[in-house]
């Protein structure tokens, strides 16, 4: 079984879909079989959602000071996300 420093290692890829099958099936069992990387899991996951969403309510009003640039680049990485 991993320990949780090799979960850790792995996580980004698990989540991802990164992983050949038996790396993934180990993470997995992991996370099954240890409550603090499930609640790790958990919270990152949440973490990553909460930043997805943190500016849907702003109705894409941006300030006139921001550079059209940085707009730009901005929802091009919100698009890869």
């Amino acid at each position: 079984m991993l320990t949780c420093k090799e979960f850790d290692d792995f996580m980004v890829d698990y989540l991802g879909d990164g992983l050949p099958v038996w790396q993934k099936f180990m993470c997995w069992l992991h996370v099954k079989m240890c409550r603090e990387c499930a609640y790790f899991v958990r919270e990152y996951q949440r973490a990553i959602e909460l930043g997805r969403t943190a500016f849907d309510d702003l109705d894409d009003q941006v300030p006139d000071s921001v550079p059209e640039e940085l707009i730009r680049a901005a929802l091009a990485h919100r698009r890869k996300g």
